[in-house]
């Protein structure tokens, strides 16, 4: 039994409608529209679109398993000590994940001036942490602190060193509530 070849194409409101006065024409050499007959001109055309529209499908379906999994790379942690990843395409290095990564340290409790302050993040960064730093707490401003500074010492892949510098001979107290600190890699 012959079949008709489908073309992948879309024609928009151009689908043959047979006339009562067309004459019954199948397949043959030389038969009208393309040798299948005039008869078998809407079927093409249909089997034409059904064939675009096929190929379309696929290629919505693969672009949406392609979003579904770059979304199942985003994750995080919300919290007073937390973090963010963010997929995204290096140029040089190709696909990796962007990490913020946030938190506090002794926030309610009295630090002591001119001393280091080791905090852990909350996750390792997989690469490398970029950046870092730390600032001052004062959630109830309830006192003067005088010139005090967090000073970032270093910091690697699982944490950071940070240091409270007091630069003494300023009016106020050198006691400090605590510190919050952000880092940043990939």
């Amino acid at each position: 039994m012959p079949t008709l070849i489908d073309s992948p194409e879309f024609t928009a409101n151009e689908v043959y409608e047979i006339q009562a006065t067309d004459p019954v024409e199948g397949a043959a050499v030389g038969a009208s529209y393309g040798g299948i007959g005039l008869s078998n001109q809407p079927h093409q055309q249909l089997a034409n679109r059904t064939a675009y529209l096929y190929g379309r499908q696929q290629t919505n379906m693969a672009n949406i398993a392609a979003l579904q999994a770059f979304t199942g790379l985003f994750k995080g942690l919300m919290g007073a000590n937390g973090y963010v990843a963010i997929p995204y395409q290096d140029v040089n290095r190709g696909q990796l994940a962007a990490y913020v990564q946030w938190g506090q340290y002794s926030i309610g409790t009295e630090l002591a001036s001119d001393s280091p302050y080791q905090v852990a993040w909350p996750i390792a960064f997989p690469n490398g942490c970029v950046w870092a730093g730390a600032f001052l707490a004062n959630p109830a401003a309830s006192k003067k602190y005088g010139q005090c500074v967090m000073e970032t010492v270093s910091f690697t892949t699982t944490g950071g060193t940070f240091f409270l510098d007091w630069d003494g001979g300023t009016y106020g107290s050198s006691e400090q509530p605590g510190f919050y600190w952000i880092a940043i890699g990939f």
